[in-house]
């Protein structure tokens, strides 16, 4: 009889799990998992019609129903109102020791804290589930449960441990090939690195998040983090940009807290006061706490401003009340506190922080040798150009004074110099012969011969100048530009090649000595050394070379410091190129 009642009594037990086995849930239950990740409300409407039935059903399909029901809401961002219902089934899939569904238990108790703002209790949850899922093969779950702890870091300002997160996160999406999930994580990515004012690394992963969003087609998700990245926009001082951004993306944003704060506050900022207070109402209408917060203290400062009073003080009010219950919700030492007890990957933090540093360091040092390197070849090179500079200015002032000395043998002021010269050794001559000093006498006429010599040459020379100078100024080719100076008469470039050989002829090597003191010498700067040298004024350049008086001048100043390396005025040059 006993080993009978052992028989019945196995028997029962095996009945009881074929009857509490998945193949026995209800059929509804099985097409609400079969949809859930695709569409939960249909998933939830499916549970919804077993709501009457599922009390007389065994407490393990009682437990997944529950279990079922929370996970459809949450897809749905349903907020959760009570733990009671969670904290039983993971009561019971502890006790039952069934790790993959006590996984997502724990991952739903998290959801449930974080909807009722208890950010301890919700991050302690979210640390059981990853301890509990380590040994699964759930690896989209871990990743959505890293990416929560990230999000709630995140909010708590706690940003190094947020990325930690959502790296972590990335990593789990990057195995299953989630383009939509790991999109979205790099947009929290971005959040913490615009929370640090880490502005570069915020944009390279915004666009990073918007590039795989938009690949892959996932028109909303884009949308959104569209209109965060126009919100970054607008904080870095891009306004037309956010603006433009923000504007396309507030047809599919309608609802974004985000998108209507910013923009409330780009109109705000162009005084289009109706329409910040239209987009700042609608924040209160959509938005989570905070934007609400903000668009209160937003419309208390705008009504202020308009003279009304008494709204202002009402959206003040409400705000304040707002911030206490962001005040209660933040609680940064807490959650610290909280991480340190539950010591999160504690030293691999450290190790973490110590590579970062070693890295910055690293990269100070390669910053400081590169910034080294650089001004040792500045200098270099600015002490090279320097040289260069001076040794062209010396070459080019020697050039001039070589010139200047051959035109001076040539000159009047030279012939009399000479003159006085020759009169000075007769006068020494005479002395000499009184003091029959013969050995001066024969000094004394040997300098005469030269200087006799000398004065001759200076006079021939003079003489054959004065000569030329007369032939050209009587020729056919100066008697056309002074024509052309009163603009009767157009030049070509015959009428310059024809001027270039006549000066050259009345003052030989003329056009060489220019190029001698300025290689460079453009076209039209030789054109105005050749009128300079016609003795043709301001005026009468500017008639035939079709230019303005300003544009004349500049180009002597400009040309006078070319050939001599000194400042000074277009008198100066003419009186240069005269004397060539």
């Amino acid at each position: 009889m006993k080993n009978m009642a052992l028989i019945y009594l196995l028997a029962g037990c095996v009945c009881l799990l074929s009857c509490t086995s998945e193949r026995e849930y209800p059929s509804a239950m099985r097409q609400a998992v079969s949809c859930m990740d695709d569409r939960p409300d249909s998933a939830l409407v499916l549970l919804e019609t077993l709501s009457d039935s599922i009390a007389h059903a065994p407490q393990e399909i009682q437990m997944y129903y529950r279990l079922l029901t929370i996970k459809a809401k949450d897809k749905l961002y349903i907020p959760h109102t009570t733990d009671s219902v969670i904290l039983s089934i993971v009561g019971y899939y502890r006790e039952k020791g069934d790790k993959e569904r006590l996984f997502e238990s724990y991952y739903y108790l998290g959801g449930t804290y974080r909807d009722l703002n208890d950010i301890s209790r919700a991050l302690k949850a979210y640390h059981q589930a990853v301890e509990v899922g380590e040994g699964t093969e759930q690896t989209l779950l871990r990743g959505m449960t890293y990416g929560q702890m990230g999000i709630l870091f995140a909010y708590q300002e706690l940003y190094d441990e947020s990325r930690q997160m959502m790296r972590k996160a990335l990593q789990c999406y990057g195995e299953l090939g989630d383009s939509v999930k790991y999109a979205n994580t790099l947009a929290t990515l971005a959040r913490t690195y615009n929370g640090k004012n880490e502005n570069d690394s915020a944009l390279y992963y915004y666009k990073e998040s918007y590039r795989i969003a938009r690949k892959y087609r996932k028109d909303k998700l884009a949308a959104g983090i569209a209109g965060e990245l126009g919100c970054f926009y607008y904080n870095e001082g891009q306004v037309e940009l956010a603006k433009q951004v923000l504007l396309d993306v507030l047809p599919a944003r309608r609802k974004s807290g985000n998108v209507l704060l910013c923009l409330g506050c780009i109109y705000k900022d162009e005084g289009q006061v109706d329409s910040a207070r239209y987009y700042w109402g609608d924040v209160l209408k959509y938005g989570n706490l905070h934007k609400r917060c903000y668009a209160n203290y937003y419309l208390a400062e705008l009504e202020k401003a308009q003279g009304n009073e008494d709204l202002s003080l009402a959206y003040d009010d409400q705000h304040r009340l707002l911030q206490d219950s962001i005040n209660t919700i933040t609680q940064t030492d807490v959650v610290e506190k909280l991480h340190l007890l539950y010591n999160f990957q504690h030293e691999e933090q450290k190790n973490y922080r110590l590579a970062l540093e070693n890295e910055r360091y690293l990269a100070r040092i390669y910053l400081l040798v590169f910034i080294f390197i650089v001004s040792v070849t500045l200098v270099v090179i600015v002490i090279q150009h320097i040289h260069v500079k001076n040794q062209r200015v010396i070459e080019q002032e020697k050039r001039l004074r070589l010139i200047q000395e051959e035109q001076y043998k040539k000159s009047l002021a030279y012939i009399h110099d000479n003159e006085l010269k020759l009169q000075e050794v007769e006068k020494q001559l005479l002395e000499a012969g009184k003091q029959s000093d013969t050995l001066r006498q024969e000094l004394l006429l040997s300098q005469r011969k030269v200087l006799e010599a000398s004065k001759h040459q200076s006079v021939t020379l003079l003489s054959n100048s004065e000569l030329l100078e007369d032939a050209f100024r009587q020729s056919d080719i100066y008697a056309f530009f002074h024509q052309a100076e009163h603009g009767d008469l157009k030049v070509e470039d015959e009428n310059w090649d024809a001027l270039c050989a006549a000066i050259n002829v009345a003052y030989p090597r003329f056009t060489d000595r220019l190029y001698e003191l300025c290689p460079k010498l453009s076209q039209r700067e030789l054109h105005i050394c050749y009128l300079i040298k016609l003795s043709l004024n301001c005026m009468s350049m500017t008639r035939i070379l079709i230019c303005t008086p300003s544009s004349i001048t500049q180009t002597r100043k400009r040309l006078y410091k070319k050939m001599t390396g000194k400042d000074g005025t277009g008198d100066d040059l003419d009186k240069l190129i005269l004397d060539l």
